[in-house]
C-alpha cells in the first residue's frame, strides 16, 4: 500500500465463479457484481488491518481469487 498512512485504500477482487449473493452479506458497502462465471467486488478498507481481516474473511469462503489490484 503507497498512499499515505490512514487514507483509505480501494480495491478490485475478481473471483473465478459467480458467488455475489454469498458475498453480499458479509461485505457491506461494496459494489459486488457476477456474470460470465466470474465475480468482481470492489471495497474501500480504511488500513492495512481491516485489508488483512477482509483477506481473512474472504479465505474462509474458500473462493478462488484471481486478481486483486488498488484501485485509484
Amino acid at each position: 500500500m503507497d498512499t499515505p498512512r490512514g487514507a483509505p485504500c480501494r480495491y478490485q477482487i475478481i473471483f473465478r465463479t459467480e458467488c455475489a449473493s454469498a458475498l453480499a452479506g458479509i461485505l457491506d458497502g461494496a459494489v459486488i457484481e457476477s456474470h460470465h462465471g466470474y465475480t468482481c467486488v470492489v471495497t474501500t478498507v480504511r488500513d492495512q488491518s481491516e485489508f488483512y481481516g477482509l483477506l481473512d474473511r474472504l479465505a474462509e469462503l474458500a473462493l478462488q481469487p484471481v486478481s486483486l489490484v488498488e484501485v485509484g
